[in-house]
């Protein structure tokens, strides 16, 4: 399993967006995303300059049943 990288939440949630994911709603700052191909929905928290912590990043990757190694491969190119 590669690292988990430290991207900020914003970053995170662009990424998200490029990799088949639609954001469905905005409350304040956390941001309700869906996972296309399977409907699943996760919330995100973005705020300004926070970094996203692993266990987010897994957790909110293993909420929206995307596979974190393909996820991660996906950022890097």
């Amino acid at each position: 399993m590669p690292k988990i990288p430290r991207i900020k939440a914003k970053d995170f949630f662009k990424y998200l967006l490029k990799y088949e994911c639609t954001e469905i709603s905005i409350n304040g700052s956390h941001h309700k995303i869906k996972n296309n191909r399977n409907n699943k929905i996760s919330v995100i928290a973005i705020h300004n300059s926070d970094i996203l912590y692993p266990g987010m990043f897994s957790e909110i990757l293993k909420q929206l049943d995307i596979n974190i190694d393909e996820f991660i491969k996906f950022i890097q190119n």
